[in-house]
Order: C-alpha cells, then structure tokens, then sequence
C-alpha cells in the first residue's frame, strides 16, 4: 500500500516536473535534469524486446541485469505464453547505472505476437522497442519485423510515447565471415519500410550487429539506445 502511494506520488511530481521543463530558461533546463534523474534513478527507461523465437531476447535481458561475467552458463528456458514478468533493476551500461522497466519478457513464436507482443505494446507505451534477429531463418525475422513495423503504424495510442527503435542483429560470432551488411542484405525492403517509419514518426532508428555471447558491440548499441529514450538525452561528442 505505501509503495502505491509512493508511485501515485512520485507520478503526479513527474507530470508537474515534465510540465515545467518545457519553460524555456535555466529554471525549465534545471527541471528538465531533474526529471531525467527520477527516470534513470527511480521510475526506469521503459522499453520493450520482440524478435521471433531464440533470438535472444531473454538473453539480452539477462545480460542487463547482470552482466557478462554470468552468461556463459546461462540456458533461457522457452518463454512461455503471456511472458514472463520482469522487475524493474538496474543496469550497469557503460560508465553509468540506469534503472530498466521492460515490464514483460514475451516469447517469439508466431501465435504470441497478435497477443503477447500486440498487447504489452498497449500497456507500456514504451519510449523504445529493441527488435532481435539473427543470421537463421531470414523469412521468419522478415515476417516478425513486419508484424512490428505494422503494428507501430496500427496502434496509434500505444507508440505516442516511442522515441528510438534498436534492431540488433545477433550472433555475430557464428556469422562464418559475414558482415552485417551480408546479414541485412536479406532486409532491404524491411529496413526501407522500417527508416520510412522513422522519418514519419520522427524517431530515431539504428541497426547494430553484436553477440550477446562474447560482448561484441552489445555496450555500444545500447548505450545509444538507452541515451535516445531517457527524458533529456545526453550530448554525444564525436
């Protein structure tokens, strides 16, 4: 009970705060940080993880909350219908703890995605949506990736809030010599559509290739994402 009157209250506070960082000025720059504070520390960036089946999704999540000094053992047991529910934690991303709300980890077989995926779309109305394919079934990741893709132009009221899309193309330990170039060749229509819906929806869109398994490229990609779906986005120097 007091932890749901906490909530209620640290919502109203973040509504009023979110209000007042639009004032332009160092009062609504100052509000602004504060507001993204509160996410990163107590609320969590909400995001959620699709893909089709054994992609990796359980295994990204996992490798969130602890790293990869703990995923070499790791055997995800099949995801089963409804998903599976996931606490909010934090994350060690870089030089920087975050706090996550994924809410839900959903499975990828075809009969989840008009129900599992379609409905945690609708409940978290998620700042981001990270999209996992591997090099295995090309027809089966094209068919999953439209499935998104047409709900995002479908459900109007569940993407008010999206910023950033994160397709990652995984495994790329067992690419055999392929680059991600050589992987995405099979995409080109998909990521037309996909870059399409971006512009659109005025949301920021990368493709990323990394291997949960050994770490490659898994930091950056998601450094990038979580950076574009926090309430006030750090400044990237190049």
């Amino acid at each position: 009970m007091a932890n749901g009157l906490l909530d209620g209250l640290i919502t109203v506070v973040v509504g009023t705060i979110s209000t007042l960082s639009k004032i332009p000025g160092f009062i609504g720059d100052n509000i602004s940080k504060l507001n993204d504070f509160i996410y990163i520390r107590y609320f969590g960036l909400p995001f959620i993880v699709l893909g089709a089946r054994q992609t990796g999704k359980t295994t990204l999540i996992h490798w969130l909350k602890h790293g990869m000094e703990d995923l070499q053992a790791f055997e995800p047991e099949p995801t089963p219908g409804g998903g599976d529910p996931v606490n909010r934690f934090n994350a060690q991303v870089a030089d920087e703890t975050v706090r996550i709300h994924i809410e839900r980890d959903v499975g990828g077989e075809y009969a989840m995605w008009e129900t599992d995926w379609i409905e945690l779309f609708r409940e978290t109305q998620p700042a981001g949506i990270i999209f996992m394919l591997d090099h295995t079934d090309p027809l089966v990741h094209k068919d999953a990736l439209n499935f998104v893709l047409q709900m995002l132009e479908e459900e109007e009221n569940a993407r008010k809030k999206l910023r950033a899309i994160l397709i990652l193309a995984n495994k790329s330990d067992l690419w055999d010599g392929k680059t991600m170039e050589d992987i995405m060749a099979n995409y080109r229509n998909e990521t037309r559509r996909a870059k399409l819906l971006a512009n659109r929806y005025d949301l920021w869109l990368e493709i990323h290739s990394v291997s949960l398994l050994t770490g490659a490229g898994v930091e950056e990609a998601l450094r990038a994402f979580l950076n574009r779906i926090r309430p006030r986005p750090k400044k990237v120097v190049s």
